[in-house]
């Protein structure tokens, strides 16, 4: 049985003697620690601190694999290849790979994998899973911990430096995040634009957010994926856009 590609992710390798070495530089996960057939999240960073992008790194016999969403990888590429310098390292766009589910995120021959029937509910059950791959409206603009991504394995706080990882540490250590994810399923929204101001409610307390990220679960419900105050903490039970309620149907 044929895998499904995932198609708003697309992928490039790095191959060479340095290419583990030279992600493990520039990205926030431990990529040297992936033996043969693994993989991991990781978030390529401004110096800043700013997620450009989350990506997808998987470890092969040939070198790496990286996926990222496809509005994001052809810049994300382009920045990394600014920092090659000596590094006996090949970066390379590649149409023979694709990233494939259902049966969880992966590599796979675009050739040997089907069409995904419903790619934007399995979006929405990425966002339920607190993965935002981002897109050309949310780059950089949030550092990972607003987005919660060292929930999800993308950033090690152990690992050697990268891009920005003096900040990622900082807010870390510090306790500076005052903004975090906040994901809710809506019913009866219309499509949501990325970067639309909401207002949730949890308890008898409103906040202001801000969309991140949104996905049609099915022909009722709106996965929203959103960053707000991390104070008051629990589910949202009311998400406010445009002056319009909506009730939450799960959180």
């Amino acid at each position: 049985m044929s895998e499904m590609v995932i198609p708003y992710l697309a992928t490039a390798r790095f191959s060479g003697e340095d290419a583990g070495a030279f992600l493990q530089s520039q990205l926030s996960a431990d990529v040297l620690a992936l033996d043969e057939g693994e993989k991991t999240l990781a978030c390529y960073c401004t110096p800043k601190g700013k997620v450009l992008g989350l990506l997808l790194v998987g470890r092969d016999e040939a070198g790496y694999l990286v996926a990222a969403h496809h509005e994001l990888l052809p810049d994300i590429l382009r920045r990394l290849k600014m920092f090659v310098l000596r590094s006996r390292v090949t970066i390379s766009d590649t149409d023979a790979v694709a990233v494939t589910g259902p049966s969880g995120a992966g590599f796979g021959r675009s050739g040997e994998a089907a069409a995904m029937n419903n790619a934007e509910a399995w979006r929405a059950g990425e966002l339920l899973s607190g993965i935002t791959w981002l897109n050309s409206n949310s780059t950089d603009s949030y550092i990972p911990q607003m987005l919660g991504f060292e929930n999800i394995g993308a950033v090690s706080f152990r690992k050697g430096c990268y891009p920005g990882q003096e900040i990622v540490a900082r807010a870390r250590y510090l306790g500076k995040v005052k903004r975090k994810p906040l994901i809710a399923t809506i019913a009866g929204a219309p499509d949501l634009d990325t970067g639309a101001k909401a207002r949730v409610r949890r308890g008898e307390n409103w906040s202001d957010a801000v969309v991140v990220d949104s996905a049609r679960l099915d022909d009722e419900h709106i996965v929203v994926f959103t960053v707000a105050p991390g104070e008051p903490e629990g589910p949202a039970e009311e998400v406010e856009i445009d002056g319009r309620s909506y009730a939450c149907a799960t959180t």
